[in-house]
């Protein structure tokens, strides 16, 4: 999720806030802009500490620290959190977690489907094969949508994600988004996010629950 994937469309975690007034992204697809801090490996869990600086004179204005854990089940464990590193308050902060599945491979990823239970809050992409992925965060998304995957843009001008329900059979990809609104300068927000694969619809929401179960012991 650090990397650009090699169609160079959008994915992964991304970030816009303001500071002084001036519009800042933070895209993990974009590198530019980001320095490591620290990386941490373990049996099944990976940390890294990033600082973006936003402007030409190189200092930092957020710090992200990235929790990930996957071991021996079908589930990734993902804790996003977000540190304000300036003496300012950062504005408007959203997050967004940006992914095209492509379930099949290149052989079949053009039949995806894709639906948002909001009363579950989760997201679930899927096509004819036994193989479905559900993404589930704590807090709940703000927002979020089901679209191609060039389509599925932010900018200052449409910075939110449309909130449609449900797209396909076609080429999807999909993005949740978290308001996260303003932070003091040392003030954290952080998101919980796991991501689930297994066979069947009803299975995954079983799976989400056993997820969370699991997320305080494997991400601290």
């Amino acid at each position: 999720m650090l990397l650009r994937n090699p169609t160079g469309y959008k994915g992964g975690f991304w970030q816009t806030y303001y500071v002084d007034e001036i519009f800042c992204m933070a895209a993990s697809t974009e590198n530019d802009a980001f320095s490591v801090v620290s990386k941490a490996m373990k049996k099944g869990k990976l940390g890294v500490s990033l600082d973006h600086s936003p402007f030409l004179d190189g200092v930092p204005a957020i710090r992200i620290d990235l929790q990930v854990w996957s071991y021996n089940k079908p589930f990734m464990l993902i804790q996003h959190k977000t540190t304000n590193v300036t003496d300012q308050t950062i504005k408007n902060m959203k997050l967004y977690e940006l992914i095209d599945f492509d379930i099949g491979g290149p052989a079949s990823y053009k039949d995806d489907k894709g639906i948002y239970d909001p009363k579950a809050d989760l997201m679930l992409v899927y096509d004819g094969n036994p193989l479905v992925v559900g993404i589930a965060s704590r807090p709940g998304p703000d927002r979020w949508e089901i679209s191609p995957p060039t389509k599925l843009l932010i900018s200052e001008d449409a910075p939110d994600l449309r909130k449609n329900m449900k797209l396909g059979p076609m080429d999807v990809a999909t993005g949740l988004q978290w308001n996260l609104g303003n932070l003091k300068p040392e003030e954290s927000k952080t998101i919980d996010i796991i991501i689930a694969s297994t066979t069947s619809r009803s299975e995954i929401r079983t799976l989400i629950p056993e997820g969370w179960k699991q997320f305080s012991s494997k991400i601290q």
